[in-house]
């Protein structure tokens, strides 16, 4: 799995991000925690867990690490 560096992009819920990153699935522990995010996928930047919406590429959420 790709880390990415912080400023690769703004970490705000609606922000897009380009649709070169790759998108991983979440973790079952994170979706038996929230399971409204099943259809998400994330990426990390640095320690932080960027929720991804799949089809729009854009943030809907940030879990700060």
């Amino acid at each position: 799995m790709t880390r990415l560096a912080a400023g690769a992009f703004a970490l705000s819920v609606g922000t897009a991000i380009a649709r070169s990153y790759t998108l991983y699935d979440l973790p079952p522990d994170i979706v038996r925690i929230a399971p409204e995010y099943e259809d998400y996928r994330y990426v990390l930047v640095d320690d932080d867990i960027v929720i991804v919406d799949p089809d729009t590429y854009e943030i809907v959420d940030v879990i700060r690490g």
